[in-house]
């Protein structure tokens, strides 16, 4: 069963974008900010897919940019929406998920509207707290939970083509969107637990056949590129976020 990722663009330069992993059925992987629903349902028919064709919307964490628009998807596609469990509280309208800097781009990052975007709350239908299995629902993919960027967010990974959808663990730069210096590693504003991201990407990278990393702001990466940054990183001990 092959497995075609599509990037979904919530904004222009690549700088926030959910995905699309089509196989025989497709799965959606985040919801995107205000619009995004729409978006997500025109990048199904662009490529020549509906909505009767989805089997699953997967929330890869809880941020306004990923989640806010997981409602009024489910209304147009009408398929079980999936998440790790532990940000229920985030999607419930109990709590705003955490947005700690990572660095100093974060903390002025905090200033603007978009970390604050309240959103319709929605109910998931199915808990992914562990390594999950998407053929069941057409695609073949595995789904990781890695949390570190927010306390349950997932990975995805698609082994026919070799490629990873890292989500927030990383992103690529100039402003977390690559419209400079592309294919150049760099943590998003945000982390909540900088070592359990260190621990899940050095895992993620020994996946077998890896040739790209998939990033919701910015890239893709190279395996390699990845790989040389975290090995810098640990080499002159210098913090995550001031690389």
């Amino acid at each position: 069963m092959h497995t075609t990722v599509v990037p979904v663009h919530h904004t222009p330069l690549n700088i926030v974008k959910g995905f699309l992993l089509i196989g025989a059925r497709v799965v959606i992987i985040d919801a995107g900010m205000r619009g995004g629903a729409v978006r997500v349902v025109n990048a199904l028919q662009r490529s020549g897919r509906t909505p009767a064709d989805v089997s699953l919307i997967v929330i890869s964490h809880s941020h306004p940019d990923h989640a806010a628009e997981t409602a009024p998807l489910k209304r147009l596609v009408s398929a079980p929406v999936a998440m790790n469990f532990a940000e229920l509280k985030y999607v419930d309208g109990s709590e705003r998920c955490p947005s700690t800097p990572t660095a100093l781009a974060g903390r002025f990052f905090l200033k603007t509207p978009l970390p604050h975007l309240q959103f319709e709350s929605f109910q998931p239908d199915l808990n992914i707290d562990r390594e999950f299995d998407l053929k069941p629902y057409g695609v073949e993919a595995t789904i990781f939970a890695v949390g570190g960027h927010t306390p349950g967010s997932l990975a995805f990974y698609v082994p026919s083509s070799g490629e990873l959808s890292a989500i927030d663990l990383i992103a690529e730069r100039i402003g977390i969107g690559g419209v400079l210096f592309n294919g150049r590693p760099i943590f998003p504003p945000f982390h909540e637990n900088i070592a359990e991201v260190f621990a899940s990407l050095r895992k993620l990278l020994k996946l077998p056949g890896l040739r790209k990393i998939h990033v919701a702001h910015g890239g893709p990466l190279r395996p390699e590129a990845v790989s040389r940054w975290l090995t810098k990183l640990d080499r002159s001990r210098v913090a995550p976020g001031a690389a």
